[in-house]
């Protein structure tokens, strides 16, 4: 298996739109307002009543910038605003709570960030197609897109599976170490045949793999 290859095949399945499993809007609404006042105030007592007005201006740029925005999940993607990531690329071992990102990272497309200040929980998952994903939202009902999430992407890898044969699949790789989709520097990460483990490995020269872990 080359470095450039996915440890599954990924399937686009074209077909009547279907409703969604999930669907959140991120723009504030209701107790999501009392934030506001609890911004300024921290900025007034804690930093400077001269920085108040930056800080509602940044409040109401954000309230522009995710009052669009919506978190749904379908049958084979994961969707935030416009960008989208594959169900059965994303590796669930990894999934938790939305992490702060770098700041250029937002203007990545394998970035699919919304985490504001006004939702209750987050959620944050990786995965890997083709190129590294990195999902991180703000929610208000976290358990819910944790369980349909933690439902769904077992099912699209099996329909993966299950239409392997089609025009978009690729071969599925087999269990082994491969190449880390969060190293790209050179490390070895082993792949269970469903998903990515905790297992990582320095490959020595002339032996790329070692045995199980």
């Amino acid at each position: 298996m080359d470095g450039d290859s996915v440890p599954y095949a990924l399937v686009t399945v074209v077909g009547a739109p279907e409703l969604p499993r999930f669907e959140e809007r991120l723009r504030p609404v209701g107790r999501g307002w009392l934030w506001l006042p609890a911004v300024l105030a921290i900025t007034f007592l804690a930093i400077a009543p001269i920085f108040v007005p930056v800080a509602l201006g940044a409040w109401f740029v954000n309230v522009a910038r995710y009052w669009r925005i919506v978190v749904r999940v379908d049958a084979d993607h994961l969707w935030v605003g416009k960008r989208a990531v594959r169900l059965a690329a994303l590796d669930l071992t990894t999934l938790g709570r939305a992490q702060n990102s770098w700041p250029w990272r937002p203007f990545s497309r394998s970035w699919l960030g919304g985490n504001p200040i006004w939702t209750s929980d987050s959620v944050g998952v990786r995965g890997f197609d083709s190129k590294p994903y990195w999902v991180s939202v703000g929610t208000n009902r976290r358990e819910e897109l944790v369980a349909i999430l933690e439902e769904a992407v077992p099912e699209a890898k099996q329909r993966v599976v299950a239409t392997g044969a089609g025009p978009f699949a690729a071969a599925v790789a087999p269990a082994g170490w491969h190449p880390d989709p969060w190293d790209p520097v050179g490390a070895l990460r082993w792949w269970d045949g469903a998903r990515w483990t905790g297992w990582t490995h320095q490959p020595s020269p002339g032996r790329p793999g070692s045995g199980a872990p």
